[in-house]
């Protein structure tokens, strides 16, 4: 039956009066330490945001500009390493030449020292001091033994180891025999 009782009126001044407190109260909430302080704690968070971005935009600046000059240095590092691939290449072809120069040379001095021996050659029946090809160095193949061998020589022999000596191929067949007499050494002969 209490459901069916009349309800009291609201004392609106008693409750006007109750809200006012309340907003003073609240009002006074403002100058609390923890209240104020998440304000500034919110302001410096907004401040150090505004740095880190100012931060990442320099940095991805910074990175960019880093990139260009690493790219660069790389292609001036492509372009050493083909100038050194490039002297690498030089060096190879000079090494080539050298050695080139140096069977040259190892065979001039041996055809020397076998030219003195094959001057001293009157007989026939004399041995000769074989000779080296100009320019590999190696002992001239089938070179002839004796005078006798070398003069009875045909063409073909006689064109082949004038070719191998580096002596021109000018001339009759007999100009070019008494010509590789010279070439061995064998002055003697020649007259």
């Amino acid at each position: 039956m209490e459901h069916d009782a009349v309800p009291h009126p609201p004392d609106f001044p008693f409750a006007a009066d109750g809200l006012r407190r309340a907003a003073d109260q609240l009002e006074r909430c403002a100058h609390l330490p923890a209240v104020d302080g998440g304000i500034q704690t919110m302001q410096m968070l907004q401040a150090l945001m505004e740095r880190f971005d100012r931060l990442e935009h320099n940095m991805r600046r910074e990175f960019v500009g880093l990139g260009e000059r690493i790219d660069a240095l790389d292609r001036k590092v492509d372009a050493l390493d083909q100038k050194v691939d490039a002297l690498d290449q030089k060096v190879d072809a000079l090494d080539q030449k050298v050695d080139a120069l140096d069977k040259r040379v190892t065979a001039a001095n041996k055809n020397s020292t076998a030219r003195i021996r094959n001057s001293v050659v009157i007989r026939r029946s004399d041995d000769l001091a074989p000779l080296y090809n100009a320019t590999t160095g190696e002992r001239i193949p089938r070179f002839p033994r004796k005078l006798r061998d070398l003069e009875s020589l045909n063409e073909d022999r006689v064109d082949a180891i004038l070719a191998a000596l580096g002596e021109p191929l000018e001339g009759e067949a007999e100009e070019r025999k008494r010509w590789l007499k010279y070439a061995v050494g064998v002055t003697t002969q020649v007259v």
